[in-house]
């Protein structure tokens, strides 16, 4: 059995475009940050599991696929590094 792509997905984790991503500029463009707000649940009409719903910093909040389909539309966003 796979892993679920979805598992490791929290409420409150900073996302970017992922290699699936075909939704134009609804992130508000490359290298737009967004933040996740709300997991898919088994058997939602409108959030299905293995998708999760993002709040884009430029204010757009709509789903998209952690697996969802077999796709990925979000990649993590790396933390930003601190230098002392």
């Amino acid at each position: 059995m796979d892993p679920d792509p979805q598992a490791g997905v929290q409420v409150g984790m900073r996302v970017v475009r992922g290699v699936d991503w075909k939704w134009g500029q609804q992130d508000g463009g490359e290298g737009g940050v967004g933040t996740v707000v709300e997991l898919g649940r088994h058997g939602s009409p409108s959030t299905p599991d293995r998708t999760v719903v993002v709040q884009w910093d430029q204010g757009t909040r709509t789903n998209y696929r952690a697996g969802y389909q077999g796709a990925h539309d979000l990649l993590l966003r790396p933390a930003p590094q601190h230098h002392l």
